[in-house]
């Protein structure tokens, strides 16, 4: 029989092993995954993370005062969008009844107050793939939400404000006895003092108001006159003088409901006045959720920073919010040319990422592309809308006869019987993008393909990781492929797209692929080892460099030095050494004497010759390269590339 202290021993080493299981299957669990937040881009390596670092390094080039905090959210990226739609149904709403948008499961049934839909798991990807957002104008989805006293103004504030119904001097309201009351402070006032307060950008604070209540502002959540009526027809003024700016509780399937809801909220908080209900919604934003790591509006939406839970405490429904506040953001720093200034986003990543962006729903399919077409309409003109539809608000139109970038192009029908092609056309004072319509009804061609732009034919070579677009710019076009650091392409047009502080060059890959890339990040010379350089048609080495140093590098000359033939990469090179004048691959001198009869205009230095005589590598040859070598072979100097 075991003795006690042995059975006490092997009950306790039992237990440590009961634990040590569930901790690994706790480890494994969704809700208990290692999470992590580093400014360090290091690890967003493009295999596990498809095109997300090339997107923020485009950023980081045009606003270098921006920087980023990486969200390592450890999830996979189909258990998010699982949890996000199908796990519960009405958890991500849409304001749009299409069914490329809407639930397969919920169809058309409504939520909320009647004008919502639960989204299709395509939506939520769409909305949930940063890769989609990573754009000047809605990264603010993902700008860190606490006050920044440097770069948040009143001024901006009233930027957001303007022309809706919180863009006034004073606030007029009524009190809990129905009598009018005046607040001696404007709604910007009010905002900047709750940001200070509470910790909270009045940005964000100004943008959700704004979207919450709309520019008119006509919702009984702030009326401050809202009654109902009893079981016994009475009418009841229990929640009459109390205000909702934030909408907070305000939920429910029918629009009675939901104000109730969200008045008896506001009662129970005594938010009996636009001041009060405003600075306590700002307490309510700072500690139910900024605290909570949902500390930028992405995060309020969709909950993925396990250390303050998962999924189920958002904000709001609405799946594109985050992006349509971010928006208003963007306007308003903009406007007041603050765009410069140092902001720091923080981006979520999850694992199994889909290789390519998900894609916009749509009920008419389309694939990208970068061609041209003229427009061959039998009217003057033809139209440019804003959407896919013929219904859609015009942006612009295309004359007769014009040429046109096409970057996407439709591969089914639309409702009304036409192919929509998206497209891309300079006016001389700005770009427009939209679409225009391929056919007409009756299939008569508007829009003909054309032979590709070719104004130029100049080989370059990629100096980062760099995305290949289908058009100009980094908003509204999208990316064919991520390319490495020195993949050769060919210019093939260089129009003067200035998008984005870049111009915008036209190339073409060896495969034939064709798309728009930055020409900041191209260069004529490919980025080489530090044993030797490519300039044009040479290689360059320093002395001590060999053929067998050089890796790839092939010849079919029996000797070695100045001026053989070099084949590197299926490109055929001369070869420099530097100080080897005389091509014999050995300093000596006879190199010297080289020189001296070229600086004597007596026997002229040409070609790979002459450029070895400049083994300063300052573009001449003179006695400072005489000197060069004479110390070289004194043994007091180096020749250096």
């Amino acid at each position: 029989m075991l003795n006690g202290k042995k059975f006490v021993s092997i009950i306790l080493i039992f237990t440590l092993l009961v634990y040590y299981i569930l901790a690994i299957l706790i480890n494994n669990n969704t809700y208990a995954v290692t999470r992590n937040r580093t400014s360090s881009l290091d690890e967003l390596n493009n295999e596990s993370y498809p095109n997300i670092a090339a997107l923020i390094n485009e950023l980081k080039q045009v606003h270098p005062n921006w920087t980023f905090t990486i969200l390592y959210t450890g999830l996979d990226w189909n258990d998010v969008i699982y949890n996000e739609t199908s796990a519960l149904h009405g958890r991500s709403l849409v304001q749009n009844s299409n069914p490329a948008w809407t639930c397969p499961t919920c169809g058309a049934r409504a939520y909320d107050n009647g004008t919502w839909y639960c989204a299709a798991p395509t939506t939520v990807s769409y909305y949930m793939d940063v890769r989609n957002w990573l754009t000047e104008n809605y990264i603010f989805a993902f700008e860190t939400l606490s006050y920044d006293e440097e770069t948040q103004t009143i001024d901006g504030v009233n930027k957001i404000l303007s022309n809706t119904f919180m863009n006034t001097e004073t606030i007029k309201y009524f009190d809990t006895e129905g009598n009018e009351q005046t607040i001696e402070k404007s709604y910007a006032q009010i905002i900047m003092e709750a940001a200070k307060e509470y910790n909270v950008s009045p940005y964000h604070l100004a943008s959700r108001l704004k979207q919450e209540q709309g520019v008119e502002g006509k919702s009984s959540l702030i009326s401050g006159t809202y009654t109902y009526t009893d079981e016994n027809g009475n009418t009841v003024y229990d929640l009459r003088g109390y205000y909702n700016y934030f909408n907070i509780g305000a939920s429910g399937n029918q629009t009675s409901v939901i104000v109730k809801n969200g008045l008896t909220k506001a009662k129970n908080k005594g938010w009996s006045s636009p001041e009060l209900a405003i600075k306590g919604g700002a307490e309510f934003l700072a500690t139910d959720y900024i605290k909570n790591y949902q500390d930028c509006l992405y995060l309020e939406k969709y909950q993925v920073d396990s250390a303050g839970g998962l999924y189920s405490h958002q904000y709001m429904q609405n799946v594109s919010a985050p992006f349509s506040e971010g928006y208003s953001t963007y306007i308003a720093y903009r406007d007041l040319g603050m765009l410069d200034f140092s902001f720091n986003f923080i981006i979520p990543v999850y694992e199994n990422m889909p290789v390519a962006l998900s894609p916009i729903p749509s009920a008419v399919t389309m694939s990208i592309v970068t061609d041209n077409v003229k427009v061959t309409t039998s009217y003057s003109a033809l139209k440019v809308r804003a959407s896919a539809s013929s219904s859609g608000i015009i942006v612009g139109s295309l004359d007769k006869g014009t040429i046109a970038l096409r970057i996407e192009k439709a591969t089914a029908m639309s409702s009304d019987g036409r192919y929509w092609d998206k497209v891309m056309y300079n006016t001389g004072s700005s770009l427009i993008v939209g679409y225009a319509a391929r056919t007409d009804s009756d299939g008569a061609m508007y829009l003909t393909p054309v032979d590709d732009v070719t104004t130029v034919n100049e080989k370059a070579y990629t100096t980062t990781v760099v995305n290949l677009r289908n058009g100009p710019g980094l908003s509204n076009t999208t990316v064919k492929t991520t390319l490495a650091e020195n993949v050769e392409v060919t210019i093939i047009d260089k129009i003067e797209y200035k998008i984005n502080n870049y111009y915008w060059y036209r190339v073409k890959l060896p495969d034939g692929t064709q798309g728009y890339m930055a020409s900041e990040y191209l260069t004529s010379n490919i980025s080489t080892p530090d044993n030797y350089k490519i300039e044009d048609s040479y290689i360059v080495v320093t002395p001590s460099i060999k053929l067998n140093n050089i890796e790839g590098a092939t010849t079919t000359s029996s000797s070695y030095g100045t001026g053989i033939d070099i084949k590197l990469n299926d490109t055929d090179y001369s070869l420099v050494v530097l100080g080897d004048t005389n091509n014999d691959g050995t300093i000596n001198s006879a190199d010297l004497l080289k020189i001296v009869k070229h600086l004597k205009g007596t026997s002229i230095l040409e070609g790979a010759s002459l450029r070895a005589a400049d083994c300063n590598n300052d573009g001449t040859v003179n006695s400072a390269d005489l000197l060069k070598i004479v110390k070289y072979l004194k043994e007091t100097g180096n020749i250096t590339l």
